[in-house]
């Protein structure tokens, strides 16, 4: 699976099945602060992803 970064940075990661909860867990990256986004759409936490899926994870700005 390949996972672009909002840093910037492109991580390749062998997965099995995971879920995106699962997965930003593993990446050790708070579900509150990102969101998941595959194919131009956001996908929910739910979503089983597999190993020929690309996604992008975007951090959430809070702040005024």
């Amino acid at each position: 699976m390949k996972i672009n970064l909002s840093s910037g940075k492109t991580k390749e990661m062998d997965i099995d099945s995971l879920t995106v909860e699962n997965l930003l867990s593993e990446l050790q990256i708070s579900q509150s602060e990102v969101i998941v986004v595959m194919n131009g759409e956001v996908i929910p936490e739910d979503h089983v992803l597999r190993n020929e899926d690309e996604i992008r994870i975007i951090h959430v700005v809070f702040g005024g």
